[in-house]
């Protein structure tokens, strides 16, 4: 769904506002923006593309698809959320009568207003003669809720104010005792119950004939904030999915596909102990989905980021508990001490790796906006999932299987016989090579500067042709790419006003071109008219007009913090669970891999927008899995190899562990790489990250994570023994 927004500043304003929006326009539009985020994602819709358009306008674009939610949409964004408190002036039922039959003999200051009310079944109007005079705003609003009163059983709005609304709602309170409140939204008389004494705990109710979806959406709405300007719904579109029919549709039988060859490898490589993790993972996935519907979350391509990074953790959690099992039958244990001794010692280090993706996963969504929380609630459904999943439910069946069948032995492949190699030789290299592709991401935007950033953050342009039939836009994108034009994403939109029947339209968007609108305009009219001439592109009566960027000031800043929180979550939870050493490495290594992938993103000429964030995003998440797990067993190497050399226990920890740390990756690789051979061009960015990002998680997680706690503790033994 697609609105055109067009802000209409109060009729009027006081000569301060009207001079601060005369003179800083943009900055009032901004924060227009962000409410009206605030207010989607408050009705679980997070990966809106919202956007300024033209001078004073607003391009809102909305993942819904129901007659619903886009009329609820509608009434939500058209919603301005001015609460005004205002005393009610005394007059007899007379007066008001003859208010209502001569509207011109109300007073200047004051107008007529009324609601409904049901009494005994029946509804009752209620007229009141308000002031004109605002008492108070609801700027100072913290919390609206909706509930039912518990006495009458009605719905209605509770209030909850900060320290300075409360004062201010205690001082109207305190001074109109024995009078009524009139309580007014968006111009329209809710209640107006009688003030009977000053009410200074800082909260309110608004009462009212309100349905459950109205009651949520006003609280929703002044939650989110007010504006100081009317919105108006210019124009309304139905348009085709950004990725294309096809693309979709691919991307699903890509996605099975991935998922069968997974499930084929754990078999071979695991045999029965595959098989069961197989089940697991097909739980696991219904889980997601299932949760995600029960929760009403919207998934776009950001959720699906979530769900691949949560198959990669279900199947290492698994690949962790194997590879332990083998470990306790190679040392000589039973069966069934071997697989619960496995589940034990695996354990510390599954909940570490999935808690600290959980904790990147809530700071995200607390302070992310737009496709970061999206990528955030899927995660954190996808780890809880996770765990339940590969340790739970696995361990299940295995208890199961126990007590019910006679099973002698478990035989799995091992890809790795015995690893000896020395990685912290090998360090000295391996930051030859991180530093390196330090230079070449600087570089690249000396080199580039602002050509780096992506239509999302630069804005672009927008061109609509009429046409005889519908074509592939998926290769018209490709095509467009081909003939030089940067980030071209070509959809089908329909005018839902439209009366005359032609409200169908192709649209093409466009990061920037060296030639000037009109111009432009022909150029792509001609290639597409060119290369697909059976849809019967028509010059005439077609459009260009200026994008703004969809990732603003307040998107970037988020954006930041959320990274920056996360990686300060991580380190403080590796902290607690280890020390301040091991801490520092995590988020070195973390800063590397994202940097590193960067790096090689740019040098391949592409550039960062909305997607190549939940790609990074995905990075983070799933590099540190691989870091903890070697931190886990080089902390359990110091507890039985006491006296040995600290770098010879690094050696150690990550050799034990290699095995199950090229599983992972390469279950996670083959996903991902079919993603980037058949998914088509439109997620090409995102599995590019995440196929690069999986080799250098892998390589920072063996050659550099441990072998940088060793010189960390090295020096700080050496410290000491100067002291």
């Amino acid at each position: 769904m697609e609105f055109y927004l067009d802000l209409v500043p109060d009729e009027n304003p006081s000569e301060e506002m009207r001079r601060s929006m005369e003179e800083d326009f943009d900055r009032y539009r901004d924060v227009a923006v962000e409410t009206l985020r605030k207010r989607l994602e408050a009705k679980s819709i997070f990966e809106a593309e919202i956007a300024p358009s033209g001078e004073r306008g607003i391009v809102l674009r909305a993942p819904i698809v129901s007659r619903d939610e886009k009329a609820q949409l509608r009434d939500l964004i058209q919603m301005s959320a001015k609460l005004h408190f205002r005393l009610v002036i005394p007059a007899n039922e007379e007066q008001l009568t003859g208010y209502k039959s001569n509207p011109a003999s109300i007073p200047y200051h004051a107008e007529l207003m009324e609601y409904v009310e049901e009494v005994d079944g029946k509804p009752v109007v209620r007229r009141f003669l308000v002031s004109r005079t605002i008492e108070m705003d609801g700027r100072n609003i913290t919390m609206a809720r909706a509930q039912r009163d518990q006495m009458t059983g009605r719905l209605q709005i509770t209030l909850q104010f900060n320290s300075d609304g409360a004062m201010d709602f205690k001082r109207v309170t305190e001074s109109n005792i024995g009078k009524q409140l009139a309580i007014v939204l968006d111009g329209k008389l809710y209640c107006a119950p009688n003030i009977n004494e000053a009410i200074a705990g800082g909260s309110a109710q608004i009462s009212g004939d309100f349905t459950e979806d109205e009651a949520k959406g006003i609280a929703d709405a002044l939650v989110s904030g007010s504006f100081p300007f009317r919105i108006d719904v210019q124009a309304t579109f139905d348009t085709d999915p950004t990725l294309g029919r096809a693309s979709v549709e691919n991307g699903i039988y890509v996605g099975i596909i991935s998922l069968i060859v997974v499930a084929v490898f754990m078999v071979i490589y695991y045999r029965f102990s595959g098989l069961i993790s197989v089940v697991a993972l097909a739980l696991n996935v219904m889980l997601i989905l299932g949760a995600m519907a029960a929760f009403d979350c919207t998934l776009t391509l950001p959720g699906i980021a979530g769900i691949v990074l949560t198959i990669g953790m279900a199947v290492d959690a698994n690949v962790l508990i194997f590879e332990r099992i083998r470990e306790e039958l190679k040392g000589g244990k039973s069966l069934l001490n071997a697989v619960n001794a496995g589940y034990d010692r695996a354990l510390s280090a599954v909940v570490d790796s999935n808690i600290t993706t959980l904790i990147t996963s809530f700071i995200l969504m607390y302070v992310g906006t737009g496709a970061i929380k999206g990528f955030a609630v899927t995660l954190c459904i996808g780890i809880l999932s996770s765990l339940f999943s590969a340790v739970f439910v696995t361990r299940l069946i295995y208890d199961g299987l126990f007590r019910f069948c006679d099973i002698k032995k478990l035989t799995m492949m091992q890809l790795v016989k015995e690893s000896k190699f020395d990685f912290i030789k090998a360090w000295r290299y391996a930051l030859i090579f991180s530093a390196v592709i330090m230079l070449v991401l600087i570089g690249c935007f000396v080199v580039r500067g602002k050509g780096v950033m992506g239509i999302d953050f630069t804005g672009g342009s927008a061109i609509t042709f009429n046409y005889a039939e519908k074509g592939n836009t998926s290769e018209m994108a490709s095509m467009l790419k081909r003939a030089g034009y940067d980030e071209p994403s070509v959809t089908y939109k329909t005018n839902i006003a439209a009366e005359d029947g032609n409200g169908e339209f192709l649209e093409v968007r466009l990061r920037g071109s060296q030639d000037n609108a009109e111009m432009t305009k022909a150029k792509v009219g001609s290639l597409l008219q060119q290369n697909f001439p059976e849809c019967g592109i028509v010059m005439e009566g077609s459009n260009i007009q200026q994008l703004s960027g969809l990732i603003g000031k307040e998107f970037t800043k988020a954006a930041l913090w959320a990274i920056a929180l996360a990686l300060v979550g991580i380190g403080a939870y590796i902290v607690f669970r280890y020390e301040l050493s091991y801490a520092v490495a995590a988020v070195l290594a973390l800063l590397h891999d994202v940097l590193a992938v960067l790096a090689i993103y740019l040098i391949s000429g592409r550039t960062i927008g909305l997607t190549t964030v939940a790609a990074f995003l995905t990075v983070i998440g799933y590099s540190i899995n691989d870091t903890v797990v070697v931190f886990d067993r080089l902390r359990e190497n110091l507890q039985l190899h006491k006296g040995t050399k600290f770098g010879d226990l690094v050696n150690l920890s990550v050799n034990q562990t290699v095995s199950r740390t090229l599983i992972t990756s390469l279950t996670t690789f083959i996903v991902v790489f079919i993603m980037w051979l058949f998914g088509g061009p439109e997620i090409s960015d995102f599995v590019f990250v995440m196929m690069w990002g999986i080799i250098l998680g892998t390589y920072s997680s063996v050659f550099l994570s441990g072998p940088f706690v060793s010189w960390r503790m090295g020096r700080k033994a050496a410290k000491q023994g100067g002291k």
